[in-house]
């Protein structure tokens, strides 16, 4: 018997009519249907997968429709330039960082960056003086750095070249950047945005400040947040470097998507059309039921009064927290079980991404789901660790790592070890400690602490991980 694997579970996967409540944000598709145009352009996806043909323009050498297209989006966003990236944001800060730095430059990195800035901080060879994040004590989950941590990695440095920051973080919670920003450009410092949870940012006043005219290249996650296919991004750009549009080509394929980069324009059309009303739709169906689902007394979702000074939380998404002794994993999988997909679990919280494409219906569905919780199932089995993921100490450079011979050992046995790679649990995809650091009692514990919960650890395979030999 022949097989297909992937395209028979994805089918079958379908078939389940689970609410989406994770990535992408078109909704497995359904946010295509918010008009003809958006219909007509799913109806016909797989009839439009076509190639670099006249009159459809090449995104490598943009001179019309495409040209068009994003300039469009430069508009909508108010940058100085716009691409259209179809290798989703990790293309976009790849692109970003080779353009912005030179092998060997000091930069600083927040600490709870993607995966790719990692790559990239690698590959470009950098010099690297870590921001460290705060932590909310109370709902135990990290938060972006403040004013504060920024400028005390500033002041560590010897000759910064620039900053890499993310806006907002998994938990859609961010930080009053403007005049930050403002004040390291001016000191000469350039400044990339990791932004890719945010690309629906600023287009309604409930919504968090958006950040695109202000960073030197910001970076954006069309598919997490708008209605355009998995991979496909943003990238803005505010400064006049000419090289960017190299980087973009070297770190793309030579044949992109049609369909990724037709999702991108109609997810720019959306919002320039829609966006302002259906967000203030989306806010307010939220905001009831998230009153609705806080007065079960089961789980707590998170809003702007929850949040310390200085911070903002986008309230298209709900973080729901859960009381200690009840595990995040396990109601991630009763919500799945129920019919619901959600986006992330920690040990104490679950994450949904809301969308303007669901109205009443859908949420009444959660609210019934969690008003049939049975606490005495999500009990947790884990031991309690505070979300807090202290720095390790620094032996090498990322990029240093691979001059040195690695081994592979038990992870019980890495304590006071030097990291060979990085060690992520996904998600949120967040390094625990990256190649080149010294790995703590602590980063074991959190690892094992994701592995019972059946979660991803990216750099542990059966119980062991790598270190440099010396």
């Amino acid at each position: 018997m022949i097989k297909l694997p992937l395209l028979n579970e994805l089918i079958k996967y379908h078939k389940e009519d689970n609410l989406i409540l994770s990535m992408p944000g078109n909704k497995s598709g359904i946010g295509f249907l918010r008009d003809e145009v958006g219909q007509n352009f799913i109806n016909k996806l797989g009839y439009l997968d076509i190639t670099e043909v006249d009159p459809l323009d090449n995104l490598h050498c943009p001179e019309g429709i495409i040209k068009e297209a994003q300039n469009l989006l430069r508009d909508l966003y108010g940058s100085k330039k716009a691409f259209f990236m179809v290798n989703g944001s990790s293309g976009g800060n790849l692109a970003s960082i080779f353009s912005a730095f030179k092998e060997g430059d000091e930069v600083l990195v927040e600490r709870n960056c993607h995966k790719s800035i990692y790559n990239g901080l690698i590959l470009r060879k950098l010099k690297v003086v870590y921001i460290d994040s705060v932590v909310d004590e109370k709902n135990n989950i990290s938060l972006p750095p403040d004013k504060k941590n920024i400028y005390e990695a500033l002041s560590k440095a010897k000759k910064p070249k620039g900053i890499i920051l993310t806006y907002p973080n998994y938990f859609g919670i961010s930080y009053d950047l403007e005049k930050i920003i403002m004040d390291l450009r001016g000191k000469g410092v350039k400044v990339i945005i990791d932004g890719a949870h945010g690309a629906h940012f600023g287009f309604n006043d409930k919504l968090p400040k958006s950040l695109a005219s202000l960073g030197d290249y910001v970076v954006l996650s069309a598919h997490k947040t708008l209605p355009a296919l998995t991979q496909g991004g943003f990238l803005l750009v505010n400064n006049d470097e000419d090289n960017i549009e190299f980087y973009i080509r070297a770190f793309m394929t030579t044949s992109p998507s049609y369909l990724i980069m037709a999702s991108l324009d109609y997810s720019r059309y959306y919002l320039e059309k829609y966006g302002k009303g259906d967000y203030e739709s989306l806010i307010a169906i939220a905001t009831k039921y998230r009153n609705k689902i806080n007065k079960l007394g089961k789980v707590y979702i998170l809003g702007k009064e929850d949040m310390m000074y200085g911070y903002d939380i986008d309230i298209t998404r709900y973080v729901m927290v859960l009381p200690k002794k009840y595990s995040g994993h396990k109601l991630l999988k009763y919500l799945r079980t129920s019919g619901i997909q959600g986006e992330m679990s920690t040990p104490n919280t679950v994450v949904l991404i809301l969308s303007p494409f669901h109205g009443e219906c859908e949420f009444n569905k959660l609210y019934s789901v969690l008003d049939n919780l049975n606490f005495d199932d999500i009990i947790s089995d884990e031991k309690y660790i505070k979300y807090k993921y202290n720095i390790p100490i620094k032996k090498l450079e990322p990029y240093q790592v691979f001059d040195k011979k690695i081994k592979v050992i038990e992870l019980d046995n890495a304590i006071d070890e030097i990291a060979g790679d990085a060690i992520i649990p996904y998600p949120p995809g967040i390094p625990l400690v990256v190649g080149g650091e010294v790995i703590t009692k602590e980063c074991i514990e959190i690892v094992k602490n994701y592995l019972k919960g059946n979660k991803q650890v990216i750099g542990v395979s059966n119980n062991k991980i790598s270190i440099v030999e010396e």
